[in-house]
Order: C-alpha cells, then sequence, then structure tokens
C-alpha cells in the first residue's frame, strides 16, 4: 500500500472491556485505506466532568492532536462499506470542525445528532469545542433544550455537543459543522434489505451489543466482526475467538 498523501486520519474508539468484534472490524477499514486505528481500553486517567457516555470526550481530546482529523466510532459500530473513505466526507465538507450524522425517524425516537460516529478536525476551535463540551453544565443544557427541535434527551455528551454548537459564540462561524442524513455513517440493522454490506457503517443500538452483532453476522453470512470469514481466519493470533459476553 502506498503511503497516504491526504490528511492524517485517526480512527479512535473506547470501552472499558471487550463487548463485540468491532476492533477487528475496525482495524481492517483502517488499513484498507492507510487510516491510523486505536481502540484504547485504558481507564480514563483524570475522568470527565461527567461519567460515563463523557469518558468519549476524554478519548477524543487524548487522541486529536497526534492527527488531522479523527473519526470517532463506538464500540457498537461496524464498517459495513470497505470501498467509502472517510476522506470523502471531508472533502465534501472543507470549511467543517465536525462532521455528524441525524439519527433515523422512521421509530419515531430521534436525535438531532448522533456522536457515536463522527469526524473532528485538529484546529484550535475543535479542540475547543472538546473542551467546553466537557465542561457543560448538563442541568442548564435540558432548561434549553428544545426536543421538537433537537429530539430526543440523552442526558449526555452528544446534547453537550449540541448545546455548545447552538449557544457558544465560539462556535457561531458558517460551517463549522455539517450534519448529514443517517445514511451516510450511522444506519441501523433494519436498513440493511439487500445483505450485510449493503451500507457504510452500521450502529447498533440498545442492549447486548454482542448478541445483536452475532445475529447480524448469522443472518448475512459474516464473520463475527462483520467482515468476510476468511479474513478473520487469517486473523486469528494468541487466543482462541470468544463469543462477547452478553450485558
Amino acid at each position: 500500500m502506498s503511503e497516504p498523501t491526504g490528511p492524517r486520519v485517526g480512527i479512535i474508539s473506547y470501552c472499558d472491556r471487550l463487548r463485540t468484534n468491532a476492533h477487528v472490524n475496525h482495524e481492517l477499514y483502517a488499513r484498507a485505506h492507510g487510516y491510523t486505528y486505536i481502540f484504547d481500553i485504558a481507564p480514563v486517567a483524570e475522568p470527565a466532568q461527567h461519567k460515563n457516555f463523557f469518558l468519549k470526550l476524554a478519548k477524543i481530546k487524548k487522541f486529536l492532536p497526534l492527527f488531522d482529523w479523527l473519526f470517532w466510532i463506538d464500540d457498537d459500530a461496524f464498517f459495513t462499506g470497505r470501498k467509502t473513505t472517510l476522506t470523502s466526507f471531508i472533502d465534501a465538507h472543507p470549511d467543517a470542525t465536525i462532521i455528524f450524522c441525524a439519527s433515523p425517524k422512521d421509530t419515531g425516537l430521534w436525535t438531532w445528532m448522533s456522536s457515536g460516529t463522527m469526524l473532528i478536525r485538529n484546529t484550535e476551535l475543535g479542540r475547543k469545542l472538546i473542551d467546553a463540551t466537557i465542561a457543560t453544565d448538563l442541568a442548564k443544557a435540558r432548561e434549553w433544550w428544545d426536543d421538537s427541535v433537537y429530539g430526543y434527551w440523552t442526558g449526555g455528551d452528544q446534547d453537550a455537543l449540541v448545546y455548545q454548537m447552538m449557544t457558544n459564540p465560539d462556535f457561531a462561524v458558517e460551517g463549522f459543522y455539517a450534519q448529514l442524513d443517517y445514511t451516510a455513517f450511522n444506519c441501523r440493522p433494519r436498513h440493511f434489505v439487500a445483505g450485510g454490506f449493503e451500507h457504510f457503517i452500521l450502529h447498533f443500538t440498545g442492549k447486548d451489543k454482542g448478541r445483536q452483532s452475532l445475529d447480524f453476522a448469522e443472518k448475512w453470512g459474516m464473520s463475527e466482526a462483520l467482515t468476510y470469514k476468511k479474513e478473520m481466519a487469517n486473523l486469528r493470533g494468541l487466543y482462541p475467538a470468544a463469543i462477547p459476553p452478553r450485558e
């Protein structure tokens, strides 16, 4: 593979344990395009003001300075359309600091933004956005929140990001964010009707993500990492494969 000539892109994910085989899926996608992949399972040294989902922001803050663009992907999301590049979204939105998808609305429960998969640019404003989001007063943000405009209140980093982008004058810059349709990189299992590789990214929601991913793999004849089975056969290392634990 030739050395990439575009921006330095890092793909980052985190969880406090392995729940799925997404880390294998993410690494194979990153290799295909010359991106760097890091699945950082280490504890956060200095916990963010808010725990749980806000720990994602601590990881982003840790790794963002190493890249030109960072793509955050939750450990319950999988690359299922490997030919699509992350740089295609960057090129399409050259002025953006953050690129994200809305959630699907076909079940009635939706969000204006999904922070489970998003691109963040390493600029002064990008780093300031992460710091401001970590410091968000969630009670104040909840008072401001309009469900009819921004959808379901999750009580986490996702809402804090929206609050900062919409209210903080530092980010009142034309083209600061690019909001894409869910079809760009935030599809759900129900959107796959022609095969397991139909869309770019599959994002599971709800409980028992490990079992959900295995059920999807069985349905479409994929490996447990939602890749081609022959790829998994060549990746066995020191330890035998194991079924992800139920949540």
